[in-house]
């Protein structure tokens, strides 16, 4: 039996501890998260799915198991549109027993186009 007991952005998110799984929204920014619980390895395929799928763009490092107790697994948005605004929606793990379980998503994070964010106080400028 799979249980999750924990998902935790790394780093931190502005959403730890609410209950919502944090996702950075700027495009190429990868937001990493742990996951705990038991019988991780029962977890067939870990997706994304955002209020409305046709607001961004982005693509998954599917779950790598530490042990059965700990793994990790990633999502990079590939393209944000210019738009901050929350995709929201559900983080959702399938389970081999056919059951699955789902995390509530928000999103945040500055817009981007490319490697440089486009106002200074957005963080680092990289050209």
């Amino acid at each position: 039996m799979t249980i999750i007991t924990a998902i935790q952005a790394l780093p931190s998110s502005p959403y730890e501890g609410s209950g919502f799984v944090g996702v950075v929204i700027t495009s190429g920014i990868p937001s990493y998260f742990r996951l705990a619980g038991v019988g991780l390895d029962g977890i067939t395929s870990v997706r994304w799915f955002p209020k409305n799928p046709g607001s961004v763009q982005f693509e998954m490092r599917q779950l790598i198991l530490v042990d059965n107790t700990v793994g990790t697994f990633m999502v990079r948005v590939t393209d944000n549109y210019l738009d901050t605004t929350d995709r929201a929606g559900i983080i959702s793990f399938a389970f081999d027993d056919g059951t699955t379980f789902s995390a509530p998503v928000k999103t945040y994070g500055p817009v981007s186009v490319g490697p440089l964010w486009q106002a200074p106080g957005q963080g680092l400028i990289t050209g």
